[in-house]
């Protein structure tokens, strides 16, 4: 199998939910050039940007933060993978293991990164996917996707509907890349 990268990498241009500009900054803070020991800089962003990980704590005062998981929640012995568009999604399901533990979906979607139609007119992830996905796949603990977020902009309400049922009902990470 053939690495794949599940991140980008963040610079200025990096899109931003809601088609925010001048979001990100980034500051040069030590120089080698100008006599200082090392080069250092200051990054300045939002939580939702680029490649993270949305945890319970995202929808519920009292859901879970990054370091309530241990380290061993992160190692993933079986992996799936969907190159499907949202709409094909569950026709594809049963080419996948019942024993995942990370489902990527890499819809094509991602093509858009750098283009205005990237933020405002994602395809919509449905909520019922989470419950879905939770029966089909009872170890599943992340699922991943080439979209900005969870929710588009197309339908916030199911958008939040979606991160409610995956965050808090499921326990199902979600993995913006």
């Amino acid at each position: 199998m053939q690495p794949v990268y599940l991140s980008h990498f963040i610079d200025s241009d990096t899109p931003v939910y809601g088609g925010a500009r001048g979001e990100i900054v980034i500051e040069p803070i030590r120089s080698i050039e100008k006599g200082d020991t090392s080069n250092n800089l200051h990054f300045t962003f939002p939580a939702h940007i680029g490649t993270h990980i949305d945890f319970p704590y995202h929808f519920s005062n009292e859901g879970k933060k990054s370091n309530d998981y241990p380290p061993s929640f992160w190692i993933f012995h079986k992996i799936g993978f969907l190159n499907c568009t949202i709409e094909e999604v569950e026709s594809n399901l049963d080419t996948l293991a019942a024993d995942i533990e990370i489902l990527i979906l890499k819809t094509g979607f991602g093509a858009n990164r750098h283009k205005e139609i990237y933020w405002s007119g994602q395809p919509v992830i449905p909520a019922k996917f989470a419950t879905l996905f939770k029966n089909k796949f009872p170890k599943l603990r992340v699922f991943g996707f080439d979209l900005i977020s969870l929710t588009s902009k197309l339908d916030r309400a199911e958008g939040k509907s979606a991160h409610i049922n995956f965050l808090i009902n499921n326990d199902i990470l979600v993995l913006v890349s």
